[in-house]
């Protein structure tokens, strides 16, 4: 059974707009009046902070248990028990070397055999191989594509640098923002995201389906640990008089991760009816259902759980709407 847990909110959104206020639901491109006007009234209406949502500390699970628990559980680290051992084996074959010849250096000729760079494989379970072309993309290259609010308040800061959108945690609490993109019913959005220098339980996701773009404060959380752990939950800060808080999919340590700093990883949710359906680079991680939230807008979200001003960084962001299931 799904535990109802009462919590303390602090949302670090900077996003707003006015009454009427256009928003972006695909590529056409804008002129810069138009962009200054939005960013303008975007900025003139942030909404302030509130409350930020902080799971209460539970029991570390049992390595040998084989189910997973109730209650949601802070992922825990993994610690080697022994020592690595490099390995023994031998190389098949002998290393290049150079020959001298009149004071000149010769490199030997290459055996004609191409250099092969690996690429990354796309496997079958992964929703892009049959969505097609997606509704918009932002490579996050600037704020302008999809509006997003950039600057500092208390919690986050938010700034466009080397061709990400680098979302920074001031404190320990979570913090949102969304960009000017139209709601959506039914869709498969795609982040693809570099984990920067992170630590443990540092981490980063997608917030999808909040029903008030000026009010942000309920919504699912699709959340992934920089030590390998994700889960989705969801929070309403609606309810009286603190709010509450539901894992729909509890904290799984999950191999499809790629783990640690400086790694690139891409979250999906595919968002369908009731249906949410959570993906790591392609593979499903699991599925539920609620009706709590029928449509709403989605954006990113950084907690510095670990590391003191941690720095998480969004490399691009797609969706598809009414995807074919």
């Amino acid at each position: 059974m799904k535990k109802l847990i009462p919590v303390i909110i602090v949302l670090t959104l900077a996003l707003s707009a006015c009454s009427g206020f256009p928003l972006r639901g695909n590529d056409d491109p804008v002129t810069d009046a138009e962009m200054a006007t939005r960013v303008a009234e975007l900025l003139a209406t942030m909404t302030t902070p509130t409350t930020e949502i902080a799971f209460p500390a539970t029991s570390t699970p049992m390595p040998a248990a084989p189910e997973p628990t109730a209650t949601p559980v802070e992922p825990t680290a993994v610690v080697a028990t022994s020592e690595p051992v490099e390995a023994t084996t031998e190389p098949t074959a002998e290393p290049e070397t150079t020959e001298v010849v009149a004071g000149e250096t010769v490199t030997p000729e290459a055996t004609g055999q191409p250099t092969v760079t690996p690429t990354a494989v796309v496997p079958d379970t992964d929703p892009v191989k049959k969505l097609g072309t997606p509704s918009s993309v932002d490579p996050f290259d600037t704020y302008e594509k999809w509006a997003w609010p950039t600057g500092a308040d208390d919690y986050i800061t938010v700034n466009f640098k080397d061709g990400y959108m680098q979302m920074t945690g001031l404190t320990t609490m979570a913090g949102w923002r969304l960009p000017m993109v139209t709601q959506q019913t039914n869709s498969y959005i795609e982040l693809t995201v570099n984990s920067g220098t992170c630590d443990a339980k540092d981490s980063y996701g997608i917030i999808l389906r909040v029903p008030v773009f000026k009010e942000p404060t309920q919504g699912y959380l699709y959340e992934v640990t920089c030590d390998g752990y994700l889960r989705l939950w969801k929070w309403d800060g609606n309810v009286k008089p603190k709010g509450e808080a539901e894992i729909l999919i509890n904290w799984k340590e999950s191999t499809d991760i790629k783990k640690g700093a400086n790694q690139v990883n891409r979250l999906g949710v595919m968002a369908v009816g009731n249906k949410i359906s959570i993906y790591m680079n392609g593979v499903p991680q699991g599925e539920t259902t609620d009706g709590s939230f029928k449509a709403g807008f989605f954006g990113t979200f950084v907690r510095s759980v670990t590391t003191s001003k941690y720095t998480v960084k969004f490399d691009e962001m797609k969706f598809w709407e009414n995807p074919a299931q």
